[in-house]
């Protein structure tokens, strides 16, 4: 209970801003990390559309739909097809996302106790989690309608150990003190 009230204190307006982590990961580390996860989560996608029978494009066009309208009410029929803009758009919002939450965790990840990687498998699928319960239903309805759970949270558990991997194995820099006394 000590170490709560400690940790509340330390977020207290007058400590905010005082005081940085002794070491910082690198923000390319996150961006890596991310986009290697984001890798990792396009594999098991595109596993689970062959595993289902919907096809590798499903879970490609469920993505793309946030830009491409057209695809906002398509059956499941036609997002199991190729669609070239779709598979463009998906990648595009994929990458992004992957290296922004990635860069996201390697800010967060000095501030946090413990082992990078224990945190990575929470942080990274809260982060991923978020941002979807919050927006997917208002860019993407048509995802939140059939994507598939179980896969999804696997996604992002796989995304999380892989971008821990590889932020925890980045070089860390002295982060130093800014307006502290010493």
């Amino acid at each position: 209970m000590r170490r709560w009230k400690q940790w509340v204190q330390s977020l207290a307006m007058e400590e905010v801003g005082t005081a940085w982590p002794a070491e910082i990961v690198p923000y390319r580390a996150g961006i890596r990390g991310g986009l290697a996860g984001g890798g990792v989560m396009v594999g098991i996608a595109l596993a689970y559309g062959l595993l289902s029978g919907r096809g590798i494009w499903f879970p490609v066009n469920l993505i793309g739909a946030v830009l491409i309208r057209e695809l906002q009410g398509a059956p499941p029929e036609v997002l199991a097809r190729f669609h070239l803009p779709a598979l463009l758009a998906g990648l595009l919002i994929h990458g992004l996302l992957s290296a922004l939450l990635g860069a996201l965790y390697g800010l967060i990840l000095p501030t946090l106790p413990g082992s990078p990687l224990a945190w990575a498998v929470i942080v990274g699928p809260l982060l991923w989690l978020a941002a979807t319960f919050a927006i997917l239903p208002i860019f993407n309805p048509v995802m939140a309608r059939y994507v598939d759970w179980p896969s999804f949270a696997l996604a992002h558990v796989a995304y999380g150990l892989t971008m821990g991997f590889i932020v925890a194995r980045a070089a860390r820099r002295p982060g130093g003190s800014h307006g502290s006394a010493p």
